[in-house]
């Protein structure tokens, strides 16, 4: 019978609709006063439906958030450390896509827009995984540039006019492949996740382009003192001119 579907034994069923969708923090804080009102009357009891279930999922995915985002940028930090054997410069262009990703996840709330609670993980990890390659390009050449006898200021403005060109095209082609998914798919979690790398692409070109340059320029001095064989190239003052000597 009907009866027994919603009460049997010792359990009895309670059935409650709500006019909020899940995983919206109306429904969240709906929940929490459900779960304390049904605790009064029994501290066994259990609430469950699509609400309480995507509840736990996104407590769960904001812990994972957190363990992946450390990881991701844990493993960058020491693929960069090694490659540049610097300190300081895994921190500036970890910092610099840190930035960029901050900033595209930020958008939705100004513009009011909800996203997938997944997002945090999928977006920190593709954007900061695929977009770094722009910060090491720039950092790359303005070490070569460097070590060519330029000072700071000549060398990032070669750096910038001849890195532009592959990190824009770089940037517009991870934008280009990620937004036709956006416009096209049906999928609501598709197309949210797809425009969210998308502009995270754009970001991180700007970030790279007008942000980064600036940070390097102001910390060349400590970049130089913490990264081994930064500048190979020695000033020696001789006869009241510099100049340069190589090892």
């Amino acid at each position: 019978s009907i009866k027994d579907r919603f009460e049997q034994g010792d359990y009895k069923q309670l059935v409650i609709n709500s006019e909020y969708k899940a995983a919206t923090d109306e429904e969240n804080y709906q929940i929490e006063k459900i779960e304390e009102i049904v605790k009064k009357y029994d501290k066994t009891a259990i609430v469950t439906g699509e609400g309480v279930l995507t509840k736990d999922l996104i407590n769960i995915a904001d812990k994972d958030f957190k363990r992946v985002n450390l990881l991701s940028t844990l493993a960058v930090f020491i693929i960069i450390l090694l490659v540049f054997k610097s300190i300081s410069i895994p921190i500036f262009l970890i910092l610099a896509i840190s930035l960029a990703i901050f900033i595209n996840m930020s958008v939705p709330y100004y513009l009011n827009h909800s996203i997938p609670f997944i997002a945090g993980i999928v977006i920190g990890s593709i954007q900061l995984g695929a977009t770094v390659d722009y910060a090491i390009l720039l950092s790359t050449r303005f070490k070569e540039e460097i070590n060519k006898g330029h000072n700071k200021f000549k060398a990032m403005e070669i750096t910038v006019r001849e890195s532009s060109k592959s990190i824009i095209t770089s940037g517009l082609a991870f934008f280009g492949s990620t937004i036709g998914v956006a416009i096209v798919s049906d999928m609501e979690l598709v197309k949210s996740l797809s425009a969210m790398i998308a502009r995270g692409a754009l970001i991180s070109t700007g970030v790279i382009l007008f942000i980064l340059p600036g940070v390097l320029i102001a910390c060349e001095g400590f970049i130089r003192v913490t990264t081994k064989d930064w500048n190979i190239n020695h000033e020696k003052a001789e006869k009241g001119r510099i100049v340069y000597e190589s090892k």
